[in-house]
């Protein structure tokens, strides 16, 4: 009989993308597997349809009514493993109560939770690595093989997905390359400033005739509006128009994209796209845009990086310059 494994990493966007690379490793190790990835329902539609998962199981709100209602799911599915690359607490109780023998993480684990589990196994963030190879590794612990060289975020995306995101981008002027630009973040210390995104859009457009587009969620659409004002040229706001899926077709489509450290980020470097990432506050070795196809820009500040969500001084961010952004984008539309 197939193994029943269920994989935990419900949140948040960011840290999906840094997962895929493990949960396409379990596929290829236990090929005969019926795989199981439980996720919040906003960020779903990434996992649905993908060749490496056989269930997409939607974890549905907070609090003890929709945690029990999960669990009940998940004691139906006859788990025989969990897989949790969460490593908190809510995590660690969902994998117990799964009725799962086997019960596995990294060995940073958090809140306690490290009671919950059997095995905690593969590398540690303390060691260094990236989030990447932390959740990677966990994966190569329970098949018994050495971590490949080559570990991939990639997604697919829907051909549906991809022409409404042609029929959004035919809004775009100019003639040169497709630049997207994600200019916000969770956390008011990683974004870089409206008047920053908007100086390095202009030198786009001045030196390279770029097509110019923003993206973003709905409660974005006023900064990057904003954005737009300070510009000397014209832009596409699509903030608010797509949903995950099409953001993702958008940012498959684009020559060059340029962010902040958020899960907009991610999702481009999982796309193939050419990544530029502006970081201050949070440390890309560990949490960066993963591939060859991404590049970080910071100017480290002597308390960097100190992972604090506000910052009245954010000298990390501000020593950052447009012109330094733009030069190593231009290094990416190269490469």
């Amino acid at each position: 009989m197939a193994l029943n494994i269920l994989v935990v990493k419900y949140s948040s966007l960011g840290d999906i993308i840094n997962a895929v690379p493990a949960v396409k490793l379990l596929r290829e190790g236990l090929p005969e597997a019926r795989i199981h990835w439980l996720i919040n329902q906003a960020y779903a539609p990434l996992i649905e349809g993908v060749a490496f998962v056989d269930e997409v199981i939607v974890a549905q709100g907070r609090g003890l009514g929709p945690t029990l209602r999960v669990i009940k799911v998940l004691r139906s599915r006859r788990i025989d493993m969990v897989v949790d690359l969460q490593g908190l607490l809510k995590s660690a109780v969902i994998g117990y109560f799964s009725g799962a023998k086997r019960r596995v993480s990294f060995p940073y684990t958090r809140e306690g939770s490290a009671i919950f589990y059997n095995e905690k196994i593969g590398a540690s963030r303390s060691d260094g690595v990236h989030a990447v190879v932390e959740n990677a590794s966990v994966v190569a612990g329970i098949l018994g093989i050495e971590l490949p060289v080559k570990l991939s975020t990639e997604l697919p995306v829907s051909q549906a997905a991809t022409g409404q995101a042609e029929g959004l981008l035919k809004e775009a002027v100019g003639s040169g390359p497709l630049l997207v630009l994600s200019p916000t973040s969770r956390w008011d210390s990683k974004m870089w400033g409206a008047a920053s995104f908007a100086t390095l859009a202009d030198i786009f457009i001045e030196q390279n005739n770029a097509k110019v587009v923003f993206t973003g969620t709905p409660g974005d659409l006023q900064y990057i509006k904003g954005i737009i004002k300070k510009m000397k040229h014209k832009a596409l706001n699509l903030a608010g128009k797509t949903d995950i899926a099409q953001l993702a077709a958008v940012f498959r489509a684009a020559d060059i994209y340029i962010g902040c450290d958020s899960g907009a980020t991610h999702i481009a470097a999982s796309q193939g796209t050419a990544v530029v990432a502006v970081f201050g506050p949070t440390d890309p070795a560990y949490t960066g845009p993963y591939g060859d196809n991404a590049e970080v820009v910071s100017m480290k500040a002597s308390c960097s990086p100190c992972r604090k969500r506000e910052c009245k001084d954010m000298r990390c961010m501000h020593r950052v310059t447009p012109d330094m952004v733009y030069k190593a984008a231009v290094r990416r539309l190269g490469s």
